[in-house]
């Protein structure tokens, strides 16, 4: 599943409008996870807070900018898997911070958070999920283009 070059634009634009305040963003977002009550490990200090704030921020970016070259985005989360895993999600959990990052997003944006732009997320969160559920749980239902293809070569061959 790729992202059209309107939808990156749409992402970008989201997120840069976000950043100005986006510790209320992550407040929010903390809050709608503990709401839903995930298994994994969330912080329990406000300085704890503010560390995986950054890291959050800089993983957004850092995450933007490899989704249009899935085999760049692959290897980016399957670097950060292990900062990931640290927290000890559940498949569930996984999920759920992907409807809770979306449901906060629509709060954020407000008016700006149109259909277009909910459809970009949704798209862009489902690769993320499906990336960090084969990394984390070996469960798949993404496979890179150049693994794909090796496939189709190797069942080519006589």
């Amino acid at each position: 599943m790729s992202i059209s070059p309107y939808q990156y634009q749409l992402l970008n634009q989201s997120f840069t409008t976000l950043k100005p305040n986006f510790h209320c963003f992550c407040v929010s977002f903390y809050n709608k996870l503990k709401q839903h009550r995930v298994t994994m490990a969330l912080p329990e200090s406000e300085r704890h807070m503010l560390s995986l704030e950054y890291r959050l921020n800089d993983f957004m970016q850092q995450c933007l900018v490899h989704l249009p070259r899935q085999q760049e985005l692959t290897r980016f989360l399957r670097q950060q898997s292990i900062l990931i895993a640290a927290l000890a999600p559940s498949v569930n959990d996984i999920t759920t911070f992907c409807n809770s990052l979306l449901e906060v997003l629509k709060l954020h944006l407000g008016a700006q958070f149109t259909l277009a732009v909910r459809n970009a997320w949704k798209r862009a969160l489902h690769v993320f999920a499906n990336i960090i559920k084969s990394e984390l749980f070996g469960i798949s239902n993404v496979v890179e283009l150049a693994h794909y293809r090796n496939q189709t070569r190797a069942r080519l061959r006589p």
